[in-house]
């Protein structure tokens, strides 16, 4: 029998550049970093491909570049080093940065155009409609609250133009399907009756703009006067990065992936993309994760306007990487909507990191340097005691493998604490050296054990931790926050 690699493909979307990265932002970000962090150690490097970028076109760059009094090209080579900047601060080690503006990119989403054109999926018709800048969508009346925008609190403009229409509603029926029979297509399963509704009540899409309304985008195949919709453009990115349509071979090794998206984006990312997949004859999206939405510390949507925005490169400046991805991944929910609140990080970070943790790899490393004990002796080590981690390791490890973020890092949690009061119990201090090697080779082994599971979520902390122990040199850590 073959015995085929396994490979693993992740992907972000690809959120405007319209502004600095927010904290909705942060959350998609640190997800699909940890888990590609964590199966990177799984699979191997080479088996795991991890996408993140910027999505550069529309109707919202193109309108805050000429507010801003420059052109868009202008104003996105200033702003995109902002995301490099904040990719850099928080560890995010994507391996590809997509940029929507790229040559590439037009090549890439013309050629998927053409195709599903190819297939009779894209026709002309006249069309009016009211258009969220914001959201980049048409919305019916039936979205709006009060005659505005609910994710917005702005009034849609009537749009009234001529526009290429995709054939979305012919292919309602095989997603329904795909989803009904695939259990594990969508999480979190609140979700999937949402995508459902919509489903059963789709209408064919625009997906083009008169060019002299948006100037800026990629061109209509054979037709000068049209612009790509940025959502048709945007999403073909999922399988030009992995080489569709032009290294097909490379492509096959990767599609289908994992995708996350947040909430807002679900009708997007859960019924148009996957009807042009559909289109494409490629299979649909391998796991669709939506996370919540991160609210302002008063439960309320973020805005700039109530003042409850959280800017996630000033929270950087306050709790360092390790803080914040911690709060975000293993206190606040991955598939709810959460409050953030500066008071509950530093409570888990000095709880969970400060105290629990970092202070008992400095506790194990102190006293086998009092003692002259070698703590990276596995001779050492109890075989019940490594059954009984290894079989906690095996929770955590089946909760990153299930997408359940906070669960994984609440199992390592309970790993660390058990290893406290292990410690506690044991008074290796009182110990003779035999027994002391044993306790101490114990607890580093939970410590290690830990850390790897600790990784993908606090990596500079817990590479740090693992170097502290190879050494056996103490280090401040965690330094609490007041």
């Amino acid at each position: 029998m073959e015995n085929k690699t396994i490979k693993f493909y992740i992907t972000t979307t690809l959120p405007y550049a319209n502004a600095s990265p927010h904290a909705g932002h942060a959350m998609e970000f640190f997800q699909a970093d940890a888990y590609a962090r964590y199966f990177r150690k799984k699979l191997g490097k080479e088996n795991v491909f991890f996408n993140v970028g910027v999505d550069e076109h529309g109707l919202k760059v193109f309108t805050t570049a000429r507010e801003s009094g420059t052109t868009p090209g202008n104003y996105l080579d200033e702003l995109v080093p902002k995301w490099m900047n904040f990719c850099a601060k928080f560890k995010i080690g994507f391996d590809s940065f997509y940029r929507t503006s790229s040559k590439q990119h037009h090549i890439t989403a013309q050629a998927i155009w053409k195709l599903c054109d190819d297939q009779g999926d894209i026709y002309l018709k006249h069309y009016e409609g009211l258009y969220c800048v914001g959201c980049e969508a048409f919305l019916l009346e039936r979205d709006l609250v009060d005659g505005k925008c609910p994710d917005h609190d702005k009034a849609p403009i009537v749009y009234s133009e001529e526009n290429y229409f995709f054939r979305l509603k012919a292919y309602s029926k095989a997603i329904i399907e795909h989803i009904h029979h695939t259990p594990d297509f969508l999480k979190p399963e609140s979700k999937k009756q949402e995508l459902l509704n919509f489903l059963k009540d789709m209408e064919d899409i625009s997906i083009s703009r008169n060019r002299a309304n948006l100037p800026w985008g990629v061109e209509v195949p054979g037709d000068p006067d049209h612009t790509l919709y940025v959502w048709f453009d945007a999403l073909s990115n999922y399988i030009g990065v992995p080489g569709f349509p032009e290294e097909m071979d490379r492509f096959r090794t990767w599609w289908p992936g994992i995708q996350l998206c947040g909430p807002d984006n679900l009708r997007f990312q859960g019924a148009m993309w996957q009807g042009m997949l559909a289109s494409l004859g490629l299979p649909f999206t391998k796991h669709l994760l939506v996370h919540g939405t991160i609210l302002g510390p008063d439960g309320q949507k973020m805005s700039k306007t109530l003042g409850n925005v959280i800017a996630p490169l000033e929270q950087y400046d306050q709790f360092g990487s390790d803080g914040v991805r911690f709060y975000m991944l293993g206190v606040l929910q991955t598939y709810l909507n959460c409050s953030y609140r500066e008071e509950d990080l530093k409570s888990a970070y000095n709880t969970h990191l400060a105290n629990n943790y970092g202070n008992l790899v400095n506790r194990v490393i102190h006293l086998a340097n009092q003692k002259s004990i070698n703590i990276s002796d596995a001779s050492s080590i109890e075989n019940d005691f490594i059954n009984k981690i290894d079989a906690m390791k095996q929770k955590a490890e089946a909760a990153y493998e299930a997408f359940e973020l906070h669960d994984a890092v609440s199992l390592v949690n309970d790993m660390v604490a058990f290893g406290n009061r292990y410690f506690q119990e044991k008074e290796p201090w009182k110990q003779d050296q035999p027994d002391a090697e044993k306790t101490l080779n114990n607890t580093s082994y939970l410590i290690q054990t830990a850390s790897e599971l600790y990784e993908p979520v606090i990596p500079e902390g817990a590479k740090k931790a693992m170097e502290c122990l190879k050494k056996q040199e103490k280090t401040i850590l965690f330094p609490r926050i007041g």
